[in-house]
């Protein structure tokens, strides 16, 4: 596999594709949050000396999760950007998939740790709990399924991150060979043809060497 493609099309495109659907990805769930906080009234229920907590450690939770995803966005909007102002715009999305990865492996040690807008383990087996329906057997598939499909997430996550370095040095090395040849300076000299060289002075010759 050449260094500039991936699978079936070119690093650049794949990066870029990623990007897109990355950005609709965050997009969906700063709309989900909002919506989430539109509609949760979880401090309503909690004693008066519990709340003023409640609310201060849910409004920290909520802006730094909101403030993780406009980073994650922005990072993703330099993207599209990439081929007219140069590697650099790609660094950042590199740079927010790394993150992304640290904190999908902190979540298997605690879920405070997840990534903003999407559910922990802990979240999510806590509201399949609460589903009467279901029998413990039932709930041990919904565990194997979240590991296989967790597994899978942290799989695509290194290959976007693979893709997207390949795709910054791709374009680092195409801008750093557009400037070498942009800034090559190159010297004629017009050499005298034979007739030319017998019609020379004497003088012109350079003059024999001497032993003093």
């Amino acid at each position: 596999m050449s260094g500039t493609r991936t699978l079936c099309c070119h690093v650049n495109t794949a990066t870029l594709s990623f990007a897109i659907i990355y950005l609709i990805g965050n997009m969906l769930k700063l709309v989900g949050i909002f919506l989430t906080v539109s509609w949760d009234k979880a401090e309503d229920s909690v004693y008066y000396h519990e709340s003023k907590a409640l609310k201060g450690h849910r409004v920290f939770d909520i802006s730094t999760n909101i403030l993780m995803l406009v980073l994650m966005s922005i990072s993703a909007v330099l993207v599209l950007f990439s081929q007219r102002k140069g590697p650099m715009f790609v660094l950042p999305f590199s740079m927010m998939m790394m993150v992304e990865l640290s904190l999908s492996f902190l979540s298997l040690f605690n879920g405070v740790w997840g990534l903003p807008g999407t559910p922990s383990y802990r979240d999510m087996l806590k509201a399949v709990r609460r589903v009467p329906a279901l029998n413990e057997e039932e709930i041990g598939q919904f565990t194997m399924w979240y590991s296989v499909l967790f597994m899978v997430d942290i799989l695509l996550k290194v290959y976007v991150l693979q893709v997207s370095m390949k795709c910054f040095y791709a374009m680092k090395e195409k801008r750093v060979s557009a400037i070498h040849v942009d800034t090559g300076n190159t010297v004629t000299v017009k050499l005298p043809s034979y007739d030319e060289a017998l019609k020379m002075k004497a003088e012109d010759t350079p003059p024999t060497y001497q032993e003093p």
